[in-house]
């Protein structure tokens, strides 16, 4: 797979754990707030939330492709930021506040694409100050 390609789900991945985190919380007096993620996002991709953990493996990977890396992330462009909130500080600690802050200013076109990619060597120093006041 060239560098310029990226594997693409039409049934996300991310819906196997949260298939994981809901499962056995409906007989519960109150819905949690696991199963009512599931089922809005289940919801989202015209996935049954009935669904045995089985067929959604199934589900999952046939839905594979290969996508051009700018095609693929134009099909995302609305997922990023929900898919980002259930990282929350998990994902900030992971990458950094430099990291999303320069996520923010691409996503702001106050830096270009070169930039944020030159934001993932470390070393590199992106000018994320001059942005900011830019």
């Amino acid at each position: 797979m060239a560098a310029t390609t990226e594997v693409h789900h039409a049934a996300p991945r991310c819906l196997l754990r949260l298939w994981d985190e809901a499962n056995g919380t409906l007989p519960d007096r109150e819905l949690s707030p696991a199963w009512l993620e599931w089922e809005d996002e289940a919801g989202r991709w015209g996935i049954p939330v009935e669904v045995d953990r089985e067929a959604l493996e199934r589900l999952v990977e046939r839905s594979t492709e290969i996508l051009e890396r700018e095609k693929h992330r134009l099909l995302h462009t609305t997922d990023w930021q929900r898919w980002g909130r259930r990282g929350g500080l998990r994902t900030v600690r992971r990458y950094g506040t430099e990291w999303m802050a320069a996520l923010a200013l691409k996503r702001w076109g106050r830096i270009s694409a070169e930039d944020l990619t030159n934001a993932r060597v470390v070393g590199r120093g992106l000018p994320i100050k001059d942005a900011l006041e830019g």
